[in-house]
């Protein structure tokens, strides 16, 4: 059984605890005092250079930091194709199938002002052109008009980036995966500060749209 130290208010130990929620990962948790030295109590803690937060135990494997924790999560115990990819914001809905899925995304993302601009089906382009059968595979488009003017207007050039897409999926545990694009990384490529407080705020928007879906 894994387990995880961590405390409730450190937001990259929330990032993890997502992660085990999402791919069903079961584990124990260990909350840790607010102190580094009393953290030192702690024998896991103690045979670490920093008493940092999270820690992983994985049997004799020990891995501590956020990032660290994902890339060993994903590589050892995802039990899904998607995974969770660094790029997006991941949330799987179990219970519901495909057809069913796609209109609740939809208005989850109607709810926080997202229209969807353009529907990609990857599933049924694939079979088309290649004539190769693959899990169903939906690309939406989504864009909020006054948050998209308001990029538009501060880097006229940001249309190579937008929409920002969202895709549901079918995926290898036989959950549907919905993630869409972690906007702050998105928009980080194009270096202009202006963006960064439109980023911050469509990625809550997109956080909110996909915890509110109704599975």
């Amino acid at each position: 059984m894994l387990e995880l130290y961590d405390r409730e208010e450190c937001p990259e130990c929330a990032a993890v605890r997502r992660f085990l929620a999402n791919q069903d990962i079961s584990y124990v948790l260990h909350p840790v005092p607010r102190l580094h030295s009393e953290r030192r109590a702690l024998p896991v803690l103690a045979s670490l250079t920093t008493p940092e937060v999270p820690v992983l135990v994985d049997g004799a494997t020990v891995v501590q930091g956020p990032e660290a924790i994902l890339d060993y999560l994903r590589e050892s115990h995802a039990p899904s194709s998607f995974g969770d990819p660094k790029y997006g914001i991941t949330r799987k809905l179990r219970g519901v199938g495909f057809a069913d899925a796609v209109p609740l995304v939809k208005a989850a993302l109607a709810t926080e002002g997202f229209g969807i601009l353009t529907e990609i089906d990857v599933k049924a382009t694939l079979k088309k052109k290649l004539d190769v059968d693959t899990p169903a595979y939906l690309i939406l488009g989504a864009c909020n008009p006054p948050l998209a003017h308001q990029a538009f207007s501060a880097e006229p050039g940001v249309g190579l980036l937008l929409p920002c897409n969202v895709v549901v999926a079918e995926d290898s545990d036989g959950t549907v995966a919905v993630s869409a694009i972690d906007a702050r990384l998105m928009l980080s490529v194009v270096g202009n500060e202006a963006l960064n407080p439109l980023a911050v705020e469509v990625q809550a928007r997109l956080r909110r749209a996909l915890a509110a879906i109704e599975a």
